[in-house]
Order: C-alpha cells, then structure tokens, then sequence
C-alpha cells in the first residue's frame, strides 16, 4: 500500500477532515499531516499519547478478535474534534480527525472505499 498517496487523498476526500496519522504497531509514523492552513490541537507530546492509547485499545481489540471479529474501525467524538481510527492491516493503523459538524459514517464509508482501491 503506498501510504504517501493513500494520506494525499484522504485530505482532499472532505473539508472537514482536519489531520491523517498513518502509524505502525510500534507507534511509528509512517505518514502525517493536517490540512493545510490548521494547525494542531494536541503538543507533539500529547499526540504521542494519544498514539499510544490508541495501540493500547488495538492490542485489546486484537486479544478479543476471536471473540467477536476483527475491528473495522472506531470513533470517539469529542467536543472538539470526531476522531476516527481504522485498522489497515495487521502493521497499520489510520488516525483521522475531522470537525464535529460532520457525519462520521459518511467519512468512515468514504474512507473505507479509498483504502479497498
């Protein structure tokens, strides 16, 4: 998967997207950045954190997996952004956050077709 065009497109898929984080299991960035013209809501530090939230939910996810299938994707929406997260394969995590005035499934539905390309 070329995760560098992959990134290109998600920014241009809605204007409401506001950031895409392509990560590995090791918390890794492979490909980051925000729309252009915003900037970051969270400290570099803080970003990190919330990477490492994020594996630590994917690493249970995956411990259940056999319980109840594999995860498609999660959303958490917040006062201030909706964040969205979507397993690419078993390396690869897709982090997304959009504005709140947004509805998340027809992000997540425009996301997923993007990724089956």
């Amino acid at each position: 998967m070329d995760f560098v065009k992959l990134h290109e497109h998600i920014l241009d898929l809605d204007p409401k997207i506001r950031f895409a984080t392509i990560f590995d299991t090791s918390g890794k960035i492979v490909q980051s950045g925000h729309r252009e013209g915003l900037t970051s809501i969270l400290s570099k530090g803080e970003s990190k954190k919330s990477i490492n939230e994020i594996l630590n939910s994917h690493e249970v996810h995956e411990d259940l997996s056999n319980k109840y299938g594999r995860e498609k994707y999660s959303i958490g929406v917040y006062e201030q952004i909706v964040r969205i997260i979507i397993p690419l394969d078993k390396k690869h995590i897709l982090y997304v956050t959009t504005d709140v005035d947004i509805e998340p499934f027809s992000v997540i539905a425009k996301l997923t077709k993007l990724i089956q390309k």
